[in-house]
C-alpha cells in the first residue's frame, strides 16, 4: 500500500525559512533606512540651499538699485553688516513727471539718514567699536560733521567719496547743482542752497536705509528698515556673513547657512550699485 504525499514543512525547513526572510527583512530594512536617511539629507541641504539664495537674491538686487552702499565702505572694506538706501521716493517726484524714473533720495538735510541718530541708527557705521557716537550729521561716525560734500572727491581722506555732506548737498552755495536745470522745468539755480532738487521744498527727500545685520549667537541674518522699524529674518541658520567693500563702488558678499546635521552650503556674489547718483545730481538705472 503506497504512503500519501508529505504535506506543509519540517521544523527545520520552517527555521530556515524564517531565517532567510529575516535575512532578506533586514538588509531591506537596512536599505531603506539608508535611502530615508539619504533623502533627508538632500532635502535639508536643498532647503538650505533656497533660503541662501533667496536672501542673497534680496541682497545683490537691493545693492544694484540703491542709490548708495553706506556700509561697508573703502575705510572698513569688510563687515558683517550691509547698509544700503532703499527705493523709498518719500516725495513721489519723477524725472519727466515719469514714474519710471522716479527721483530718489535727492534731496536730503545734513543728516543724510533722516533717523536722528549720527550715520544709521543701531550701526557702527565707522567700524570703531562704538554705535550712533558723534552729532547726528556726522553721516560717517568719524568725529566731523559735512565734511565730505557730493562733488565726487575724497575730501576728507578716508578712501571713501560723498559721504557726508550737507544740506546743500554739493556745497556750491546754488540750489541743486549751480548752472544746472535740476528739475527739468527751463530754469537754472531757482530757491534756496538747501533744495537739492529745486521743486521748491528742502530736505524732503533723505536716504532710507536699509540694513542687513547678522545676529552671531542667533545665527540669524536679519533685513531691518529703520524708517518704517519693519524687520524681516532672511535666515536662522547663517554661520558667517560678510559684506566686502571692493573699490570702485563693487560689492562682495559671502554667505554660508549650515544645518542641523552640519551640513554647510556656502555663496559667493558680486553686485555694484548701477542707480548711483551721478555728478550732475541726475540718476542713472
Amino acid at each position: 500500500m503506497s504512503r500519501a504525499p508529505r504535506q506543509g514543512m519540517t521544523l527545520v525547513e520552517l527555521v530556515i525559512a524564517i531565517s532567510i526572510m529575516a535575512i532578506i527583512s533586514g538588509a531591506a530594512a537596512g536599505i531603506l533606512g539608508s535611502a530615508l536617511q539619504a533623502e533627508a539629507h538632500g532635502m535639508s541641504k536643498s532647503q538650505l540651499h533656497t533660503e541662501g539664495l533667496l536672501a542673497m537674491e534680496r541682497m545683490t538686487n537691493g545693492i544694484r538699485v540703491s542709490s548708495s552702499v553706506l556700509v561697508p565702505n573703502a575705510q572698513t572694506p569688510s563687515r558683517d553688516v550691509l547698509v544700503i538706501t532703499g527705493l523709498i521716493n518719500d516725495d513721489g517726484d519723477a524725472y519727466f513727471d515719469d514714474p519710471l524714473f522716479p527721483r530718489i533720495d535727492e534731496d536730503p538735510a545734513a543728516e543724510l539718514v533722516a533717523d536722528s541718530q549720527p550715520g544709521v541708527t543701531g550701526v557702527d557705521d565707522d567700524g570703531d567699536g562704538s554705535i550712533d557716537e558723534g552729532a547726528t550729521a556726522d553721516d560717517d561716525e568719524d568725529g566731523l560733521s559735512d565734511e565730505d560734500p557730493m562733488d565726487g572727491i575724497d575730501n576728507d581722506g578716508d578712501g571713501s567719496i560723498d559721504e557726508d555732506p550737507s544740506s546743500d548737498i554739493s556745497l556750491d552755495g546754488q540750489p541743486g547743482i549751480q548752472l544746472i536745470d535740476d528739475d527739468g522745468d527751463g530754469s537754472t539755480d531757482e530757491g534756496v542752497a538747501a533744495d537739492d532738487d529745486e521743486d521748491g521744498f528742502v530736505d524732503e527727500d533723505p536716504m532710507d536705509a536699509v540694513v542687513y545685520t547678522f545676529d552671531n549667537p542667533t545665527t540669524t541674518l536679519t533685513e531691518t528698515v529703520p524708517a518704517t522699524a519693519a524687520s524681516t529674518p532672511l535666515s536662522a541658520q547663517v554661520t558667517l556673513f560678510e559684506a566686502f567693500y571692493e573699490a570702485p563702488e563693487r560689492i562682495r558678499l559671502t554667505l554660508t547657512l549650515t544645518g542641523v546635521d552640519g551640513e554647510n552650503v556656502t555663496f559667493v556674489e558680486y553686485a555694484f550699485p548701477r542707480n548711483a547718483i551721478q555728478r550732475t545730481g541726475k540718476r542713472v538705472r
